[in-house]
């Protein structure tokens, strides 16, 4: 699976929820809500610019979605793992933060032409089967996505919760069996040899290769 291929999955399937450390105290919402209120404001946004009235700017169109996404996806531990500990140890401050700024972009990008063109769905929150391992480091949540041709997706998202922000953000999901963010962490580390070494020249490959697939999209 490419890149980008790898985004679109996470994409299109994905709405999310938050961050920190294990304290005793109980989360004000569940983290199935969570998602499931993450994937309506979505669907929101994009009922919105693609009905017969729809303002048709794209520009508008891909703030919205990042404004959306922002407080659900925990962009800062997903790409820590895909940098992984020693490479975070040794890159400069400002490497990092470029790579955090060149993934959420993106991922933004890509969730945002890839949900449009995915089109209309419903997803069913399906009963925990993780026999009480939950906890708010990693909670598990079981989702059934079906398209508007009756397609039907399973989906697991593995979320955290951020007392700061007293909400539940997504760290990982799996589609189809497919694990997302094992896919991102060996499409970095592939890209960080092709370029021997180079972190400076990998984030470059990263950004170009998502961004010329999205500047191929139809929306």
């Amino acid at each position: 699976m490419t890149i980008t291929g790898a985004l679109r999955s996470f994409v299109i399937m994905t709405v999310i929820a938050a961050s920190s450390q294990v304290h005793a105290f109980t989360p004000s919402k569940p983290a199935g809500q969570s998602v499931l209120d993450g994937v309506n404001a979505v669907l929101e946004v994009v009922r919105k610019y693609s009905g017969n009235n729809a303002p048709g700017d794209r520009q508008a169109y891909l703030e919205e979605v990042g404004t959306v996404l922002e407080p659900l996806i925990g962009y800062t531990v997903i790409v820590s793992r895909i940098m992984g500990d020693e490479l975070l140890q040794t890159a400069s401050q400002q490497q990092k933060v470029r790579f955090l700024d060149v993934f959420t972009s993106s991922l933004i990008n890509t969730y945002a032409g890839g949900l449009y063109t995915f089109g209309s769905y419903e997803v069913k929150l399906l009963p925990d089967q993780s026999d009480g391992e939950n906890t708010v480091r990693n909670t598990r949540v079981y989702l059934q996505v079906a398209s508007s041709d009756g397609q039907q997706y399973p989906m697991v998202q593995s979320v955290y919760y951020s007392r700061q922000a007293d909400d539940w953000r997504m760290q990982n999901v799996i589609v189809n069996g497919v694990n997302l963010g094992v896919t991102f962490k060996a499409q970095f580390d592939q890209l960080y040899r092709d370029n021997d070494g180079n972190l400076d020249a990998t984030i470059d490959e990263w950004e170009r290769s998502t961004a010329a697939s999205f500047d191929g999209e139809q929306f």
